[in-house]
């Protein structure tokens, strides 16, 4: 049954009349298209930009800026205007806890950094593991136990459906991730050990219902960004946190999670990959006398 679920889900997106002819040198199976995703992006460590933030919420459709830093698999800070989305100016989260500077109600907050929680900046309530990687365009940290897999060549869209059920006791995490993936355009024609992905979309589910569904677009070339030097030499630089790359980024990046009524889309208008990382960078400095309120959600 599990194996069928898979495959009827990797054919959701196969219907209709084919456009785009599989590559010469298709992918054999569901492991051999997850490796050829993780070795185009195997010495991306993070992602560094200045994004338009784009929000559907209660209050109807709502903009504004953001700068984001982020560390695989699950570090993420982002600092965004506070009269246009939400009551944070700025979050921080090492991958365990998370640190919100409140400035409306002047206080801070602290916490797990659970998805309700990030979600209190970012408007994507994600478990850090799923949303983090997708930033730059990889895909999300997932289980390591595969219970069934399944891959199928998508002619209308001109893109794989790879389809990765798993096991999990949450009540709550995906049971299913669906990866749309691509070949480069100038792979094409290469053989298929060769080939670098390019990663269109995710989708998660859970039983018969949407968890989420990422849209990637507008993927551009993206390089390493430059180590941090103080002009005066009284710190250390701060090297780039991997190696030189020059790797597809998504620009516009849109996030939906039907069951929480979000709606979110990115749109990088700078961005740069394996970011240095100084000491702290994912705590926020409370500084004295300011107060803190530890935060509880479900």
């Amino acid at each position: 049954m599990r194996a069928l679920g898979c495959l009827f889900a990797a054919g959701l997106f196969a219907v209709g009349c084919t456009s785009f002819a599989p590559p010469k040198s298709p992918l054999p199976d569901a492991k051999s298209a997850v490796a050829r995703l993780d070795a185009t992006y195997a010495k991306v460590t993070g992602i560094r930009g200045n994004a338009k933030i784009d929000y559907l919420g209660e209050k109807g459709r709502v903009k504004g800026e953001l700068k984001l830093l982020a560390s695989a698999p699950d570090k993420l800070r982002i600092g965004i205007s506070a009269s246009v989305v939400g009551s944070a100016g700025e979050v921080a989260s090492d991958g365990v806890r998370f640190w919100a500077d409140d400035k409306a109600n002047g206080r801070y907050i602290i916490g797990l950094a659970k998805p309700c929680n990030i979600a209190r900046i970012t408007q994507v309530p994600l478990a850090s593991r799923e949303l983090v990687p997708m930033l730059w365009g990889m895909r999300p940290d997932l289980p390591q136990k595969v219970t069934c897999d399944s891959v199928k060549w998508n002619g209308d869209g001109g893109f794989y459906v790879v389809a990765l059920g798993h096991e999990t006791t949450s009540s709550t995490e995906p049971k299913l991730h669906e990866l749309r993936m691509t070949p480069w355009p100038e792979d094409l024609d290469k053989p298929w050990g060769e080939q670098r992905m390019r990663l269109l979309g995710v989708l998660a589910w859970r039983d018969d219902a949407l968890v989420y569904r990422v849209t990637m677009a507008d993927h551009q070339k993206t390089a390493t960004a430059k180590a941090i030097v103080d002009p005066d030499g009284l710190s250390d630089d701060v090297l780039p946190s991997g190696p030189d790359v020059e790797v597809d980024v998504p620009r516009k990046i849109h996030v939906e999670v039907p069951a929480k009524k979000s709606d979110v889309i990115f749109k990088y208008e700078e961005a740069f990959v394996n970011p240095p990382l100084p000491k702290d960078v994912f705590k926020l400095y409370m500084p004295p006398g300011v107060p803190v309120e530890e935060a509880t959600c479900d």
